[in-house]
């Protein structure tokens, strides 16, 4: 049981803004809550990006998916919550995901992957989020794992009206398969109608952003509104509290701890230095950015 001390002690909201519009891959539009201007890579510091594709429905062969692009020194993490799609990448592995399926990607030293191709026809709606790697790990090779949607550990609260799907992180005695090198907690929340929970971060986790996608509430014991797109960041130690309207509440919780290093950003690259940057651009084009590769090529398309 908690102390009053204890009790007391909760994250606090620090800005909240609705998540932009963009499009991305070949012509999808995404909402993106974290990675444009409203917050800055410090303040969102280990995470790069969130990307919301959808929901939205595509006809049979409408949805191109994101062809062949490399990246270098982040983690690219993808979560099917509608629809499928075929992946491939140039260290050979591929495969489908499917609704409820994880796919988390270390691309460090360098890959090149071709993903989202040949969905069926019907609802598609996913996120892409973007972990950047300290510079000690941005020149391992590349690492894939798949988690699919039957494997995912799930916690449920004693009441039995919150449910959380655990990408990554802990929650409550429920502890994520991915457990990556920078300790971050990427958590899917799921309230039935009028439900309340406080939820555990690591002091070290100083980063807290909160991504609302469906139904609304509110954040901390200030009862802050949160609807549809809305995007929260938090500050301070201690739990985070949130509770459902009527409608249920559901969100994608990052939190993590800052790596503070520089980060030099361009595209589908992140590095320390600019110089580092000039390097993964002159490795793409001259067909060295890949240094594992597959025995035997999957497609001619990528260098």
């Amino acid at each position: 049981m908690e102390s009053k001390g204890e009790e007391a002690r909760e994250r606090v909201v620090a800005q909240k803004f609705q998540a932009t519009t963009r499009t991305e891959g070949a012509g999808f539009r995404v909402h993106r809550p974290v990675g444009d201007t409203q917050m800055s890579t410090a303040q969102t510091d280990p995470f790069l990006m969130l990307d919301e594709l959808g929901p939205v429905t595509y006809k049979k062969g409408e949805f191109k998916g994101a062809p062949w692009h490399p990246h270098r020194g982040i983690d690219t993490v993808m979560y099917y919550k509608k629809g499928q799609g075929d992946h491939q990448d140039s260290t050979g592995n591929k495969g489908t995901l499917y609704e409820g399926d994880c796919q988390w990607m270390t691309a460090g030293s360098g890959i090149i992957h071709d993903e989202g191709r040949n969905h069926p026809g019907g609802e598609m709606h996913g996120f892409q989020m973007w972990v950047n790697l300290p510079k000690k790990d941005k020149w391992i090779d590349p690492a894939y794992h798949t988690i699919r949607s039957a494997e995912k550990p799930h916690f449920k609260s004693p009441d039995g009206k919150v449910d959380a799907n655990v990408i990554a992180g802990t929650v409550g005695d429920v502890k994520a398969k991915i457990q990556p090198t920078v300790p971050i907690q990427y958590v899917e929340f799921l309230l039935q109608p009028n439900a309340t929970y406080a939820h555990e971060i690591p002091e070290e986790m100083t980063t807290c952003i909160a991504y609302v996608f469906d139904g609304g509430g509110t954040f901390t014991s200030k009862g802050v509104k949160a609807g549809r797109a809305t995007t929260l960041r938090f500050e301070g130690a201690g739990k985070l509290r949130f509770s459902s309207g009527e409608d249920g509440l559901k969100f994608l919780l990052l939190a993590g701890k800052p790596i503070q290093e520089p980060v030099v950003w361009h595209g589908p690259f992140v590095m320390n230095t600019q110089e580092e940057i000039m390097e993964a651009i002159r490795d793409y084009q001259t067909g060295k950015l890949v240094r594992v590769k597959a025995k035997e090529m999957l497609a001619k398309s990528w260098k």
